[in-house]
């Protein structure tokens, strides 16, 4: 969810002033900062990531830098975490590339149409509204994900460059899946080669060589938490379909 920007301005004003309203705001506020530190890096970052700890403590310089000349406060908090996190990942060597900054995170904001979020940060954003149980059930179930995945060499957190991002590479892919699933389902062969059966599947949908091979990995995992016992992680399948 969105925080109201309005009531969000004033309890950052708020916060700024006062020591104990500036705790209770960044611990009211932690589900967002992970949204928008997520946002800003492109890929899941828990609250036991150093990335997190970066993120609470640039929203706190961010509050001790804030006035309402600077506008929309998560805007403002969005562009100071962007520069600290930028500065981690440097030092660190984390990430070769700039972070990813998209129009709605440079707002403060995250919007699951935006088409730069990744699998994983469309999945964290469905989830995070959830409670503290299904997080650590959803979180056993990636770490068991990402165990069966070293079966065919792809990473769970690799996967921000090889999920679809608008509705129609979604529905392109919600149909390659469907026919993968057709009987007799393709299971066997993807378990016995570690290969996405992309000559059998293209039997039965009109999709292109290039798009299956462009989305295969996305597709290996949709299969495998399809088959396999990922209730949290198929509910995400379900909702992305």
């Amino acid at each position: 969810m969105r925080p109201d920007n309005e009531s969000e301005n004033i309890k950052a004003l708020e916060a700024s002033r006062d020591p104990e309203k500036r705790n209770d705001f960044l611990k009211d506020s932690q589900d967002h900062i992970i949204r928008l530190a997520s946002a800003l890096s492109g890929r899941i970052i828990t609250k036991s990531d150093d990335d997190f700890s970066v993120a609470l403590i640039a929203v706190s310089e961010a509050l001790d830098k804030y006035d309402e000349k600077k506008g929309n406060f998560w805007s403002f908090a969005a562009t100071v975490m962007k520069a600290r996190l930028t500065d981690l990942y440097r030092k660190s060597q984390k990430s070769a590339r700039e972070l990813s900054l998209s129009p709605s995170a440079f707002e403060g904001e995250v919007n699951d149409e935006d088409t730069g979020f990744s699998f994983e940060l469309e999945l964290k954003d469905k989830l995070s509204d959830n409670s503290t149980v299904i997080d650590n059930d959803l979180r056993d179930e990636i770490l068991a994900l990402s165990e069966e995945l070293k079966q065919y060499n792809i990473s769970f957190f690799d996967l921000a460059g090889h999920s679809p991002k608008t509705k129609s590479t979604r529905d392109a892919c919600s149909k390659a899946i469907k026919a993968f699933f057709l009987p007799p389902p393709l299971m066997e062969a993807l378990r016995k080669t570690g290969l996405f059966p992309a000559k059998e599947v293209m039997k039965r949908e009109k999709l292109s060589r290039k798009f299956i091979d462009k989305f295969r990995k996305y597709l290996i995992v949709s299969a495998l938490i399809i088959d396999g016992d990922y209730p949290g992680l198929y509910e995400y399948i379900r909702f992305l379909n």
